[in-house]
């Protein structure tokens, strides 16, 4: 981990204006640093607005199940899985699909599973003090409902959250009688399901709009349409060329998500990235669902936000991040049609494609880019992004200041760290998630970046 400036910084520019980038710089404002936001479009835009809103730290997994990769190997043969490769497989495609069957073993996911796990520790605290801060994504409390279409399904499900620690509901599966009258509007694929408890949901673009107003009235600049050229190191300063200005700090956070890569090669790190692009709609329903509803065999999310159903899903690896396929929503209909009844698919809107940014072994980067003095890297959420927002931000401020988590954000020295945890404690929970989500283990060349490699 290189190490953080000898002299305390007092100004920061973050890379990126996305759910990460803006967590990153509330914390980092809250440690008293002079702060400025670039963002390439607009505000919350990439992964940030159109996703599920899942805060469900008890569930927390990386993507390398045992299974994973071989799935997506099939998924190349055809347009209708949830897990999908487009178009024509390339080298570099292949080989990440490698490095991500590697680690989709047991071993790897239980140790994975256990990073997630510890950095999301503290994540109702940090959303319930960013709420009152005025970062308010109205979230409902009530749990998630697991729907599948067999018991046997169902009861596979239900044992590897069990194993997770998850707080599964007493009373064993429910049947396709007790889940319709739980949930009326499902259909008659729903044949069995379970409820996991006391998990959140909530809609990440008020979240995004509530947090972006909040850094604006605390003094950090954000500035949209601001299109990265280079970064650089200036003497004892970051340096960042923009589309909009040139703009100067103590460090850099970049937090790009899928973009974040070709900015560490400008620097001369190429870091092992991809796009995983999710895709989402929304439509208007006779009955809204109750709760969060997770459809397990269709790979489907049915998210209520207001009065209509926002309905999210598939996993599709593609070169292209901005590249929308059309085809991919058709699918999502399909297999989500059987489970769900009186919607009115035909009215369907706001539909969204966000390219999530993908590591191999399923964890972030969350750290200082080795050999680039000032500069941190915090991108590679996986699907994550929404819900590790705020412990990634607090965890920033406190590799930047120096110090260990708070509670109240600032990150400072002799802080108290995260919840309850003395100063010491706090210190060495900083070292170990910054062992654990460092982003030497994703670096796979590095060149002076003068020279051309």
């Amino acid at each position: 981990m290189t190490p953080h400036p000898a002299q305390r910084p007092a100004s920061a520019t973050v890379v990126g204006g996305g759910v990460i980038g803006l967590c990153c710089a509330h914390y980092l404002s809250l440690a008293g640093l002079d702060v400025t936001v670039l963002e390439r479009d607009r505000i919350g835009s990439g992964a940030s607005r159109g996703n599920a809103g899942e805060v469900c730290p008890d569930l927390v997994e990386p993507l390398g199940a045992p299974g994973v990769a071989a799935k997506a190997v099939l998924g190349m043969a055809r347009a209708d899985t949830p897990l999908a490769v487009r178009p024509t497989p390339h080298p570099e495609l292949l080989g990440f699909l490698a490095r991500l069957a590697r680690h989709s073993t047991g071993r790897h996911h239980a140790r994975g599973a256990a990073a997630l796990a510890a950095l999301a520790r503290d994540t109702f605290e940090l959303f319930e003090e960013l709420a009152a801060a005025g970062a308010d994504g109205r979230a409902e409390k009530d749990g998630y409902l697991f729907v599948y279409p067999d018991a046997r399904s169902a009861s596979h499900a239900q044992e590897g959250f069990r194993r997770l620690g998850a707080p599964v509901a007493a009373g064993g599966i429910l049947g396709p009688a007790a889940l319709a009258e739980r949930e009326p509007a499902l259909g008659a694929a729903a044949r069995a399901g379970f409820l996991v408890e006391r998990q959140w949901s909530l809609d990440p673009s008020l979240f995004v709009d509530g947090l972006s107003g909040r850094l604006r009235q605390g003094g950090v600049t954000l500035v949209e349409g601001a299109r990265v050229t280079a970064v650089r190191r200036q003497g004892a300063r970051t340096e960042v060329r923009t589309s909009a200005g040139t703009y100067r700090a103590d460090v850099t956070v970049i937090a790009a998500g899928v973009w974040s890569r070709e900015l560490c090669r400008g620097l001369g790190a190429d870091i092992d990235l991809l796009p995983g692009k999710g895709y989402s709609f929304s439509a208007p329903v006779e009955t809204m669902p109750a709760r969060l509803v997770h459809l397990g065999a269709a790979k489907a999310v049915l998210t209520p936000l207001g009065d209509r159903l926002r309905v999210a899903g598939t996993m599709e690896f593609d070169r292209d991040p901005d590249r929308f396929r059309q085809r991919r929503v058709e699918a999502i209909v399909a297999a989500v049609r059987p489970y769900l009844r009186g919607v009115e698919w035909d009215r369907r809107d706001q539909e969204w494609m966000g390219p999530r940014p993908m590591t191999p072994d399923g964890l972030p980067f969350i750290g200082w880019l080795p050999g680039r003095p000032g500069v941190l890297l915090a991108t590679g959420h996986n699907m994550l992004g929404l819900m590790l927002a705020p412990a990634t931000g607090r965890l920033v401020g406190a590799l930047v200041t120096g110090g260990s988590e708070r509670s109240d954000g600032t990150g400072g020295r002799g802080g108290t760290g995260g919840v309850g945890d003395g100063a010491a404690a706090g210190r060495e929970r900083v070292a170990a998630l910054a062992a654990a989500f460092a982003p030497a283990r994703g670096v796979r060349r590095s060149w002076n970046p003068l020279r051309r490699p």
